[in-house]
Order: structure tokens, then sequence, then C-alpha cells
């Protein structure tokens, strides 16, 4: 939109996002994604009059895109799709955007509506980049919008052209506005939840066990800057498939801690060998069949290896759980101390 080169970007926004998750925390994080939240769906909702209108309409869209492009099973399968529902629902009932939030709330009723009005607010949202997509497709077969116009820039900025072109100046600011929100309030939460679980889980429970609050507190804010760094690089450097770049993130994130998250708040027997026995092989068959069987196990070829991951995860949570069993059977994180 503004025309600065793609890496300089990419530096301004990382730089932006980590300082100030860095310098307020989980408060700051929380503030930023409850302005964010209404800037990704009012941005998006007011957006699809605006690129309608400029198409002629939903008829003269469908009219113009090729058949089976409104189909559920277009490129995919069933069992593809049964797989990508048990990926999202298992990613993000482990991932620590939200993970963090409910261990944050005041009480039981604020973290389960939270989670009602979320899974709402989500499930609208989800169809808004979808029909805006879909009528960029059928604007460039009516001939609005050349090829010529993403030869530079590539597909992934199909919606900041169909906005420039079709929107007032306040409504595209809107939109744009909604789409690096929804970026950096993921951004936000998963470097705070980097920082934080290095540094209570392996610093402050493994490395060193006497540390102060203001110790767990700087390791805390050197993990965040350094994931930062980090993921700066790695978008400097890999900009292609990004789509694919989530869905493997998203598979390995999933496939190992679901189990052991979920069933650990309900299943006493729950041991950390077992936790620990879950997240490798989780992390092991997803790998394996991502990188390097390409999909295929045991002659089945997997569409998403999500499903084969979680299998193999639960079956070694499962068994080490009960061949190194807890200390202490509670679903309790921090034991109840006696008064």
């Amino acid at each position: 939109m503004l025309g600065i080169d793609y890496q300089v970007a990419v530096i301004i926004v990382a730089v932006v996002v980590t300082v100030y998750s860095i310098m307020g925390g989980l408060w700051s994080v929380t503030l930023t994604d409850f302005v964010q939240v209404f800037l990704i769906v009012i941005g998006m909702i007011i957006a699809v009059p605006f690129a309608l209108r400029y198409a002629g309409g939903w008829s003269n869209v469908t009219a113009n895109i090729p058949e089976g492009t409104l189909s559920m099973f277009q490129g995919y399968d069933l069992f593809g799709i049964i797989s990508l529902i048990i990926m999202y629902t298992a990613t993000f009932s482990v991932g620590q955007e939200a993970v963090s939030r409910f261990y944050a709330a005041k009480d039981e009723e604020a973290a389960r509506g939270g989670a009602w009005l979320a899974a709402l607010i989500n499930f609208i949202y989800a169809f808004i980049p979808t029909i805006l997509g879909i009528i960029t497709l059928a604007l460039m077969n009516m001939g609005k919008f050349s090829s010529e116009q993403f030869a530079d820039v590539g597909a992934r900025y199909a919606l900041p052209i169909l906005a420039i072109n079709t929107m007032p100046a306040v409504v595209c600011g809107l939109l744009f506005s909604g789409i690096i929100s929804a970026t950096m309030s993921s951004s936000d939460s998963d470097l705070l939840g980097a920082g934080s679980i290095f540094s209570n889980d392996i610093y402050k429970a493994v490395l060193k066990p006497d540390a102060s609050s203001q110790s767990v507190m700087k390791v805390t804010k050197i993990v965040m800057c350094l994931v930062g760094v980090a993921s700066m690089l790695i978008a400097l450097f890999n900009t292609q498939s990004i789509v694919s770049i989530l869905m493997f993130c998203f598979t390995l994130r999933a496939a190992g801690s679901f189990f052991p998250y979920v069933m650990g708040h309900y299943w006493k027997k729950a041991s950390s060998a077992g936790t620990i026995a879950s997240l490798a092989a989780g992390t092991i068959v997803v790998v394996y069949l991502e990188h390097i069987a390409k999909g295929v196990l045991f002659g089945f070829k997997f569409s998403q290896p999500i499903i084969p991951g979680l299998i193999a995860a639960f079956i070694c949570f499962v068994i080490f759980s009960f061949v190194m069993p807890p200390k202490e059977e509670t679903t309790e994180l921090i034991p109840e101390e006696d008064d």
C-alpha cells in the first residue's frame, strides 16, 4: 500500500511487535488484541459490500468463476477436510495465544464466556477472506483486474490490490489495519508464550530452581527478543508458500501436545514422562511424513500428517504414563498446600 520495500516492512513490524510485547507483557498483548479484534472483524466485513458492488453483485461473481470453486470438496477429499478440522481444533486447543488467556481470566465464567465469544467471532470471520478471494478471482476473469497487476507482487497481495481498486481510502485503511492486526495478535501472543514457557518451565524449573522473580522476568525478555529476531530472519529469507509453512507449524504444535494438555485436565495418572514421550512421538511422525516420506506411512497416503501424529502421540502418552507414573496423582497444575 505504501510502496515500502518488503524487507524494510518486515523489520518494522518485527521491531514494533517485539518491543511492545517485551515492555508490557501479557497486559500489553491483551489490550492491543482487544482493539485488534474489532479492526479485524469490522475492516473485513465493511470490505465485502464495496468489492461486491465493483463486481456487479454476487450473481455476477458466481457467473465468472470456474465450476466447482464454491464446492466444499474442490481440491480436497472428505478425509482431507476431516484432517484439517482435526488439525485446527487440536492446534488452537493448545495454542499459547488461547491458553494464556484462559489462565489469566478473572474466573471460570469469564474464561468460558470468552471462549464462546471467540468461537462465534472466528466462525464469522473465517468466511470473509474466502469471499473476498472469490470476488477477486471473478474480477480477474471479468477483465477488471489483469494478471500484470500481480506479476511483480504475487497472488499473496490479491486482497490489497482488490482494496486499493474498489474501496474508499478510509475503508481501505480499516481493511489493511485488520490484516496487520491479525498478524500482530498472533505474533505478540506467541512471543510472550515462548519467553514465559522457557523461563518458567525450563530455566526456573530445571536450570535454576532458586531463581528470583526478577531473574525469571529478565530471562523471559531475553528469550522474547531472541525469538523475535529469529522470526524476523525467517520472514526475510523465506517468503514462499506461507500457507504451507503455517500448516506445518500448526500440525507440529498440535500433534504432540494435544493429548497431554487436554487429558492432563481430567486424567490423574498423566505423567511428565508420558508428556515428553507424546511430544517426541508426535513431532517425529509429523516431521517424517511432511519432509521425508511425503505423506506416505505403511503404504497409506495422508494428505495431512496430523492424524497419524496424534495417534502415535496418544499411544506413547498412555504407555509412558503407566510405565513411569506421576509421583502424585492430581489434575492440578500446582498441588494445593495443606493449611
